[in-house]
């Protein structure tokens, strides 16, 4: 995942109100983009097309706002610093629950397949069990004969 910088964000200031706001926009596919740079496999393009998506789906954008307290001495760059931080972490704890749910479900999906593939497996020994007693038992009568 691409970090998010300053100069991808809108600054709205307002300096009568001593108030900044910095927006994050094109937010919206960041999970989604984050998924597909890191897993090209077919379960999980499945798993992610398959209904997951509105899960993972994004807000459009983050916003963080900084005040300045009539007591402060007013400072854009400070600000705009602040509010970026605050944008910046509504964003990642947003991508991070998102996607945790994203890893959680494709966790169970592998366990499930492990599962089955180990139940698959064991019917394999069973059978091949079944089949070499069968060819013991075959092979002592045609010794006793």
């Amino acid at each position: 995942m691409k970090g998010i910088k300053m100069s991808d964000c809108r600054f709205y200031v307002n300096e009568a109100d001593r108030v900044i706001v910095c927006v994050i926009p094109n937010t919206e596919t960041m999970v989604e983009d984050f998924i597909l740079d890191n897993f090209n496999y077919s379960e999980l393009d499945f798993i992610v097309y398959g209904g997951l998506r509105k899960v993972i789906k994004m807000p459009y954008s983050f916003m963080g706002k900084a005040v300045c307290a009539p007591d402060d001495e007013w400072n854009e760059a400070l600000g705009k610093k602040i509010a970026f931080a605050k944008a910046k972490d509504k964003c990642y704890k947003s991508f991070f629950k998102r996607a945790n749910t994203f890893v959680q479900c494709v966790d169970r999906r592998l366990g499930d397949m492990i599962n089955a593939f180990n139940d698959f497996g064991l019917k394999l020994s069973t059978k091949r069990e079944a089949l070499e007693k069968a060819i013991e038992s075959e092979t002592k009568k045609e010794g006793d004969a």
